[in-house]
């Protein structure tokens, strides 16, 4: 893209500068090199304009930003030479620039594409309450066998990652794959808005995100949206077990398709088997045939979005057999996303602490239950963020749930979580149960709890932080 058509796409004049930018776009001043884009957003803890003067120093080539040079100089965020190394582009909001520049790339790529120059196929979007960060590293791991796919790493699922992971694409690209959250009305319309889709799924509509709406039903008519700028030849796929994603099929004016692991939709499984790890054996059916499928996954929950990746290969053109190939293969991707790690003294640790909402709760519970059926298992929960007023009770059903299960150890981990040791003390009464209110206290109180041969659970939402207690219990890899 030249700098002219940089100007333009995030809406400013063009000017008269046709240099070609060859470099990558980035947030994180960090990752910036020689000829790179630096789009300055403010953070959790402090603001990309700060670091302009880093920018500079590591050879970036344009800056997006919201204050002016004096500004600039003032608060010592650069010096007037390092802003002189820059094309300094002031906007009133560099998020939305990210947005409209990411837009306009693929734009240009699918030009491209259609002149001869370019290659990519298939924009790919999916979205749901629970399993799309899975779902789309397995849908990557599928079409990187037919052709070069970009996918978004770990959860890049928002207003900022989604269009980084655009931007992430090239001429080369022949399939991109982006995973779309919702977390208040409008979001997944503004996703889209960016890249318009090809095929769209939806996998499940639960309560995650549920603060930010006042039903679930308002919640489902948000994932809905990610159907409707679907033109004739886009492809809707949708999950025909979840009752409100199969009515969404009237929000698209594309083709239909559903997948299922219970009924008799195009894209299917039967013979389902699940062996002492919850993981999942079946026989794949597409209506290119079926083949044999043998899940390294951890969770039956797995099946579903195993099934939801093989309804994309599909539409790309691979057979049930390349489909099984792949599936039998693939491995976890994304980190604290049902990862087994095997500790010393025979303990092993499920880490699943990357999100929490009830329906993955109750899915990494189930894996465990059965996992931990001949030795103790203990079950680190921590806060389900966003959750709304229903917050107090789904905590507290997630504590029953735990307890009709037979878990042996429980460890709750944060205020609201509190709700979750009550509800299942109230039932186990010969089971075990801890809370304290951060990961600090449950790490120091696991290496009094957990004995040789354990089998360790670690979940809670990104916000609870026991990502990181997770990672501490590896790291030492023992807990006494």
């Amino acid at each position: 893209m030249t700098l002219d058509a940089l100007r333009e796409a995030i809406g400013l004049e063009p000017g008269e500068n046709s240099t070609r930018i060859q470099g990558s776009a980035h947030t994180d001043s960090r990752l910036v090199s020689t000829g790179d884009v630096f789009v300055a957003l403010p953070g959790e803890n402090t603001d990309g304009h700060h670091f302009l003067g880093s920018v500079a120093r590591r050879g970036g080539k344009v800056a997006i930003v919201s204050h002016d040079r004096t500004e600039i100089l003032n608060q010592g965020w650069a010096t007037a030479e390092e802003l002189d190394q820059l094309t300094v582009l002031q906007v009133s909001d560099p998020q939305y620039a990210l947005g409209r520049l990411a837009r306009a790339h693929l734009r240009q790529l699918r030009a491209q594409a259609r002149g001869g120059t370019g290659k990519l196929k298939l924009v790919i979007g999916i979205t749901g309450s629970a399993g799309k960060t899975t779902t789309k590293d397995l849908t990557k791991q599928l079409l990187s066998t037919k052709g070069a796919t970009v996918a978004p790493v770990a959860s890049f699922n928002n207003e900022v990652g989604l269009p980084l992971t655009v931007l992430e694409a090239d001429v080369s690209t022949e399939y991109l794959v982006l995973e779309m959250g919702a977390s208040q009305p409008g979001d997944i319309a503004y996703l889209t808005d960016i890249a318009p889709l090809d095929v769209a799924l939806v996998l499940m509509v639960g309560v995650a995100h549920l603060e930010s709406y006042s039903s679930v039903e308002a919640l489902a008519a948000e994932k809905a949206t990610i159907l409707e700028n679907l033109g004739p030849s886009g492809m809707a796929i949708l999950n025909a077990d979840d009752p409100r994603v199969e009515a969404m099929s009237g929000r698209t004016s594309g083709r239909l398709m559903y997948f299922s692991t219970k009924k008799n939709t195009p894209v299917r499984i039967t013979d389902l088997r699940l062996d002492e790890a919850a993981r999942g054996s079946f026989l794949l059916h597409t209506p290119e045939g079926s083949a044999p499928v043998q899940l390294q996954l951890l969770g039956a929950h797995h099946v579903t979005n195993a099934v939801a990746a093989a309804a994309i290969a599909h539409v790309a053109g691979m057979t049930p057999a390349e489909i099984a190939t792949v599936l039998s293969n693939a491995t976890p991707v994304s980190e604290h996303r049902m990862n087994l790690v095997h500790l010393a003294d025979g303990v092993d640790l499920i880490d699943d602490a990357y999100n929490a909402n009830p329906d993955s709760v109750r899915a990494a519970l189930d894996v465990i239950a059965k996992s931990g059926a001949t030795r103790r298992v203990v079950i680190v929960l921590g806060d389900m963020l966003e959750l709304g007023e229903t917050s107090p009770q789904l905590h507290g059903e997630i504590g029953r749930y735990a307890a009709n299960l037979g878990i042996s150890v429980l460890l709750t981990v944060g205020p609201m979580a509190k709700h979750i040791e009550s509800a299942y003390s109230a039932l186990k009464r010969d089971g075990e149960s801890h809370q304290v209110m951060d990961a600090t206290a449950a790490g120091r109180l696991l290496q009094e709890i957990v004995r040789p041969g354990d089998l360790i659970l670690v979940k809670g939402s990104h916000g609870s932080g026991l990502w990181k207690l997770a990672q501490e219990i590896e790291e030492r890899g023992r807990v006494r």
